[in-house]
């Protein structure tokens, strides 16, 4: 492992970066929690559960609250990983 380690190049991520990268994690959860609650819109018919709506059962709610939970943290990994892999530049030893 620590062979691997040794061959791999080295990344400098611009830190330029490091200010743009939650930015766009933001902008993408935010995105993509609309998209969600749309498209539950559009296949059930109804409004998606709010976990401050009494008349929601609770394993519903909080069904409906890990899903999204789980995709918005994806989406965010997902949106860091790009950003920093766009502003990382590979040195030469």
């Amino acid at each position: 492992m620590a062979e691997q380690e040794a061959l791999a190049p080295e990344a400098h991520v611009n830190p330029i970066v490091h200010l743009i990268a939650p930015i766009v994690a933001i902008a993408a959860t935010m995105i993509v929690r609309k998209v969600i609650t749309s498209s539950y819109r559009g296949f059930t018919g109804r409004e998606a559960p709010r976990a401050n709506d009494a008349a929601v059962p609770f394993g519903k709610a909080l069904l409906w609250a890990a899903a999204t939970a789980a995709i918005a943290a994806g989406v965010e990994v997902i949106a860091y990983r790009v950003t920093n892999n766009l502003g990382a530049t590979n040195s030469a030893n």
